[in-house]
């Protein structure tokens, strides 16, 4: 199988392994969380030279993404499903064609913000806190990725 297929596969299987712990609507929640961490970390990552570890990021990224998009039911989504699949198959490309961009920190900044907005709907839909509200309730601070927090505890350390 190639690497692209068990990626995709993959992806499909951890939404079905989460969507068996938690309803379905806070499974898509978790995983765009996770989507948009992984670009935050990738575009961090770049900006430090890191691109191996930033490749990895958008390969994982995009994997989840093309899982959401396995998942759609059209059948009962109609016109919505199709409209989701394309900004999914859309989100991939641009994510991936993104990576060697000399402005890709930017580019997935701009992607990040779309897929918040989304991520903000589906939490709206699954009973969950909006991105805004979970930064209201800490104070207008936003949850920041461990890598993040890390550096910053050591910067603070020295």
């Amino acid at each position: 199988m190639p690497p692209a297929a068990l990626a995709a596969q993959s992806a499909t299987s951890a939404y079905q392994r989460a969507a068996a712990t938690v309803p379905p609507s806070r499974a898509v929640v978790l995983l765009y969380d996770k989507v948009l961490v992984l670009l935050n970390r990738a575009s961090i990552a770049i900006q430090e030279g890191r691109t191996s570890a930033a490749w990895e990021d958008v390969l994982k990224a995009a994997a989840i993404l093309r899982g959401l998009s396995h998942i759609i039911d059209f059948q009962k989504g109609g016109k919505l499903a199709e409209r989701l699949f394309t900004m999914y198959t859309t989100n991939i490309l641009v994510v991936l064609q993104s990576f060697r961009k000399p402005d890709a920190p930017e580019r997935y900044r701009r992607i990040t913000e779309g897929l918040a907005e989304l991520r903000d709907a589906w939490a709206l839909i699954a009973g969950l806190p909006t991105r805004a509200q979970e930064m209201a309730s800490r104070g207008g601070h936003a949850a920041l990725p461990v890598e993040t927090v890390a550096r910053q505890a050591a910067g603070n350390r020295r």
